[in-house]
């Protein structure tokens, strides 16, 4: 693959390395010369996971189809109780309808199987104050390719500088398919799917673009659930994520092999 089609698509499992030179392009040709013709931009679908979430699900399918890059969005209803998929339907997504105990990896697998772009765009369904023009910030970097992986950290004012160097568990985010589909069946658990798409992306040493969506935050555990409960809830997934290296499930140096590979953009 030259990287003129890294440019325009993202590399896939079998691409040139980072760093990677093509003899047979022109380093001052843009993508189209160097590839001797114009290359389609990649197909890039919205998948939205979602349960429980009528209060903002419209939002985040209004920023979707907002968003100039974006085909079509679909939001899959994880076995919600209340008017999630109403609401979704009526904003304008495609809503796929999961029952029974589920997850956030599940949901979002679904939503992988129900369309055939090369690229996906996922977002939470509990966004507040998000906009088409935010997820176009996030797209570019992937679209122009300096990124194979581009995302979204919420906006966390002074903390910012320290947030945007995390191992990233933001929702927000924008990558070839084949990445999603690296992650091994066994690994689509719960809250842990961002850190093994890291995985992917980082043991790789694939490009990584994060930018600051300015003015986004989203519904906490503790608005959905109450304090006690949100904090329970909360707490529970962050040691979800914690065991993880802890268990050798990821690695601690695929953490350095994403800095290394990572370009924080400002928003």
């Amino acid at each position: 693959m030259s990287p003129a089609a890294v440019r325009a698509h993202g590399p896939g499992p079998d691409a040139l390395v980072p760093g990677t030179v093509d003899p047979t392009a022109d380093p001052q040709a843009g993508p189209e010369e160097a590839a001797g013709g114009p290359i389609p931009a990649p197909v890039i679908d919205a998948v939205i996971p979602a349960r429980d979430e009528a209060a903002t699900v419209a939002q985040v399918v209004a920023a979707c189809r907002g968003c100039r890059y974006v085909r079509d969005v679909i939001v899959v209803d994880d076995g919600s109780s209340d008017a999630t998929a109403e609401e979704a339907r009526s904003a304008g997504a495609r809503v796929v309808r999961l029952d029974g105990e589920g997850s956030k990896a599940h949901a979002m697998r679904a939503g992988v199987a129900a369309t055939d772009a090369g690229a996906l765009l996922f977002a939470d369904a509990d966004l507040l104050g998000v906009t088409g023009a935010h997820l176009d910030a996030i797209c570019l970097p992937f679209v122009e390719g300096r990124a194979v992986m581009s995302i979204g950290w919420f906006d966390y004012g002074p903390w910012n500088p320290v947030v945007l160097r995390l191992p990233p568990t933001t929702g927000e985010r924008v990558l070839p398919r084949w990445v999603f589909e690296a992650v091994s069946p066994d690994q689509l658990k719960g809250y842990t799917i961002e850190f093994m798409i890291n995985k992917v992306i980082a043991e790789r040493g694939l490009a990584t673009t994060a930018r600051i969506m300015n003015g986004v935050t989203h519904r906490t555990k503790r608005d959905k659930f109450g304090k006690l409960e949100g904090y329970r809830r909360t707490w529970r997934m962050f040691w979800q994520l914690l065991g993880l290296p802890i268990r050798g499930v990821v690695r601690w140096r695929s953490y350095l092999h994403y800095l290394q590979a990572l370009t924080v953009e400002k928003a």
